[in-house]
């Protein structure tokens, strides 16, 4: 047992306090025994007052034991053998000990607590296998080894460790024992290194130099791929070790980004995961531009003009658009023809997103009958993006609508469609078609069977949920006859003064009865259109196209993937006018940064949108709204065109002389202007930028695109006159994009470099790697050993634990009740004095003397004078004698 002082320092105190007590003491030199005792019971209080402040404590050996045992759990070991390893390790532990399990592998996790009982027949624990993270571990369980406890860590591992001097340091004062054991053994064949010039250009031969190891000699297959695509295959003859070949292959005619991957199959091989590996390459050239269409043909146009141009165009359907940012920095450019959002995933716009936002890739949206207001975009992620939202200025100025919805309730409208009837979907679809009117307009719904009935009457748009509650009120029924309720719809609007007036008729049947098309020609005469809606393979299309033409609307033929409220909100739109302008206009210029030309022909239509705060609107319409608008959107630019490329709006543009310019000029406008200055390595986690940039460039930042989609931003390091340096995250397995930048003090780009790496595989599936005693180094930095087997491993030599003792509350505590005793005992007089005189202070004794001395000297003085005065008396007496 030992005593320690946590503050020694002020152990000071006490021969100061000590002092101040005694030298009080003497100037009282009080004789009662009640005095002397206070005395003391004060410097006893000092004393341990004194002692609590120093924070005083006690160490004694402790008796508690705990004792974590580390399993490697990484792809290199054998699972089987290692559980079995660590079940024996544990059945022969220490009894008196608490022991514990923590598997460790990408990461580190407790499989079994302290004192924690169970089987350990297969790892349960969340971690990765490509990877041995013994330094985690380690940290891990020296946190959880309870403060003054005997025992230690085991570890059973092959040696193969991911830890460093630090984690070592973590573990001191805790003795670690190591098991090690043969690492898994197979034929393995690895793909090292994919090797490739750092840029091309666009259609250059180029080699690309692929390296493998080889665990056994054998045949094999290897497959190289460029872009997922221009695969080329090789039977190879592989031998023990390194191997090395080269292909020749050729640049695509696409400029940007590219990756090259190579696979290696070879039979019998143990090791799937180090099979593949890949590189990236840069290629120049012109610029690339994908096109993505809503509909065949309609990027034909824009893809003539491009390439008239000089620029490369791809086109395909909008639903192949890729769903990854990377595979998208293959081009400069990605233009969007007549798109309906909801023709594109999540994945394919957040992909498009990030591709314009981190990578800086231009996107250019051009309008049509699916797209916009029409294809919608309001509300959705893509909207996000574009530099107008779908919006109207001026409301009040919009002319009026009257809209009646005529929907079939008969018996099959209850046919399902992927689990959702017909007439749900005509509910839904009527609910959707009032949101996009105004109060200023008029709307009602008739259902119809054999006969019509008003579910909402013709009345003003000012309350939609009201409405909307109505609608779902439609119920099954009979029949079907066209003529009533057509009847009905005509009788309705002809009595209201809106601008327009417009019919939508649904139907999944054919008219039981006759007379509704002389009907229709009727309406049409009064200024009444009628669109018609076809549903499923019962419906009469040939008749329902003929009544959308006798009334000046159109007919929809809704399939089984069609969706009705997307038909009947596009064609409200379409009436309102709201959104739909189709007038003659010519364009008005309000900023010249992207046009640069004297005059514009005429469009003969748009969609209605409102520019955002932040963007620039190069053409307006006569409406002051914007039909060419582009804003920074990150890194890169968008572009929004609000009227059509295919003829329907703008015929006059696609024959106007300066059309190739005018439109490839835009696509130029956007296109990033890329740099592929200096070149970057990986080593691990860290990334290496070698530069020739001028010394006034103060550091350097890599922007780091992972394959999940997450940005990391990196600063990098000065190490050299022309190298760089910065730690990054390269766990993931995938594809990387990487920008390097180096900028000056003022914060100007002094150059960038665009480029990429692959991660398919971590060091854990690398053959060549070889233990580097680290479990060695550990066990002897630790005093720790290394054990011949697993019966013997969680028995740890005694480091001398102690546990401590804080005894500041005793002190504290003793000293209180100490000084409780002396008020006691001077209140209650419980000390009896002796029975003699009190013998007075020294200057009261003197005084007393001299007092008596005076009293004394006084009766001396009196005793004189009566002496004197009978002498006197007898005088007289013998005189009278």
């Amino acid at each position: 047992m030992s005593v320690e002082w946590i503050h020694p320092e002020r152990l000071w105190l006490a021969p100061v306090c000590l002092t101040a007590v005694l030298a009080a003491a003497l100037v009282w030199r009080s004789r009662l025994r009640r005095d002397r005792l206070s005395l003391a019971l004060r410097i006893i209080m000092v004393l341990l007052t004194v002692l609590a402040l120093a924070g005083t404590s006690v160490l004694m050996p402790s008796p508690d034991r705990a004792a974590w045992l580390l399993v490697d759990a990484s792809a290199s070991m054998q699972e089987e053998e290692a559980l079995a390893l660590a079940r024996e390790a544990l059945e022969h532990a220490d009894d008196r000990a608490e022991n514990g399990v923590i598997f460790f592998g990408e990461n580190a996790a407790v499989e079994r607590s302290l004192g924690q009982q169970g089987s350990l027949d297969r790892v349960d624990s969340m971690i990765g296998r490509g990877g041995s993270n013994l330094g985690e571990a380690l940290r891990l369980a020296a946190a959880l080894v309870p403060t003054g406890a005997e025992g230690g860590i085991a570890v059973i591992s092959d040696g193969m460790v991911q830890a460093d001097e630090r984690d070592i340091e973590a573990a001191e004062g805790i003795p670690v024992n190591i098991l090690k054991t043969s690492r898994r053994s197979g034929t393995d064949a690895q793909v090292t290194e994919v090797s490739v010039p750092s840029s091309l250009y666009t259609g250059q031969k180029y080699a690309v130099t692929v390296t493998i190891h080889a665990s056994d000699p054998g045949p094999a297959m290897l497959i190289l791929s460029e872009n997922r695509s221009r695969t080329q295959t090789r039977e190879v003859s592989l031998r023990r070790g390194e191997n090395i070949f080269v292909f020749e292959s050729r640049a695509g005619d696409s400029s940007g980004v590219a990756t090259v991957d190579a696979q290696i199959m070879m039979e019998g091989d143990t090791v799937p995961a180090n099979d593949a590996n890949g590189a990236f390459t840069v290629i120049s050239g012109s610029i690339s531009v994908l096109i993505a269409e809503g509909k065949s043909g309609e990027g034909s146009a824009l893809k003539r003009m491009l390439e008239a141009s000089g620029m490369r165009a791809a086109v395909l359907p909008a639903a192949m658009l890729p769903a990854a940012a990377s595979e998208l920095w293959a081009y400069q450019a990605v233009a969007l023809v007549n798109v309906n959002a909801a023709d594109l995933s999540g994945e394919q716009i957040s992909a498009l997103d990030q591709a314009a936002r981190e990578l800086g890739v231009g996107v250019a949206v051009f309008g049509g009958d699916s797209s916009f207001a029409l294809g919608e975009y309001r509300g959705s992620a893509l909207e996000k993006m574009l530099p107008v939202t779908i919006d109207v200025k001026n409301r009040e100025t919009l002319p009026s609508t009257a809209l009646v919805l005529v929907i079939d309730k008969s018996g099959s409208m209850m046919e399902e469609q992927f689990g959702v009837s017909r007439l749900q979907l005509a509910r839904e679809a009527a609910s959707a078609a009032l949101e996009v009117l105004s109060e200023r307009d008029m709307a009602g719904v008739i259902a119809f069977d054999d006969e019509g009935k008003w579910v909402v009457p013709l009345g003003p748009v000012d309350d939609v949920p009201g409405m909307q509650d109505m609608i779902g009120t439609i119920r099954v029924g009979g029949g079907t006859a066209f003529y009533t309720p057509l009847a009905m719809a005509q009788k309705a609007l002809k009595g209201v003064s809106a601008q327009y007036r417009h019919v939508i008729f649904l139907t999944d049947g054919e008219a039981g009865d006759t007379g509704y098309e002389e009907l229709v020609r009727m309406m049409a005469r009064d200024g009444i259109t009628l669109t018609t809606v076809a549903v499923g393979d019962g419906a009469d299309y040939a008749g329902m196209r003929k009544l959308a033409e006798l009334g000046g609307g159109r007919m929809y033929a809704a399939g089984p993937y069609d969706s009705l409220p997307r038909i009947f909100t596009k064609e409200t739109m379409m009436i309102s006018q709201a959104y739909v302008r189709n007038q003659l206009f010519t364009p008005v210029v309000t900023d010249s940064s992207m046009t640069g030309f004297e005059g514009f022909p005429p469009l003969e239509g748009y969609l209605a949108s409102v520019e955002k705060p932040l963007a620039t609107v190069s053409l307006c319409s006569d409406r002051e709204d914007p039909v060419l608008a582009w804003w920074q959107y990150g890194a890169g630019r968008v572009l929004a065109w609000t009227s059509d490329i295919t003829g329907g709006w703008s015929g006059a543009f696609l024959d106007w002389d300066q059309a190739v310019p005018f439109f490839a000029g835009m696509i130029s406008f956007i296109v990033p202007e890329r740099a592929s200055e200096g070149e970057v390595s990986r080593e691990g986690s860290k990334l290496i930028y070698r530069a020739d940039v001028p010394d006034e460039s103060t550091q350097a930042e890599a922007v780091v695109l992972k394959p999940d989609g997450e940005r990391e931003t990196v600063l990098l390091e000065r190490v050299s006159a022309d190298t760089f340096e910065g730690e990054a995250d390269f766990s993931q397995r995938g594809a990387y994009s990487i920008r390097v930048s180096a900028k000056d003090r003022a914060g100007r780009e002094l150059s960038r470099l665009d480029t990429g790496t692959v991660v398919s595989w971590t060091g854990e599936y690398d053959q060549r790697a070889r233990d580097d005693g680290f479990l060695e180094a550990l066990s002897e930095r630790t005093g720790g050993r290394i054990a011949e087997d697993a019966a013997g491993l969680m028995h740890f030599s005694s480091a001398g634990a102690r546990r401590r003792t804080d005894l500041r509350g005793v002190l504290l505590t003793a000293a209180l009740l100490l000084f409780l005793m002396d008020i006691a005992q001077r209140r209650l007089n419980w000390v009896r004095e002796r029975k003699r005189e009190e013998q007075p202070p020294r200057g009261q004794k003197k005084e007393k003397e001299k007092k008596k001395a005076r009293t004394e000297k006084a009766r001396e003085t009196q005793k004189q004078a009566e002496t004197t005065e009978v002498l006197w008396q007898n005088l007289q007496k013998k005189k009278r004698l």
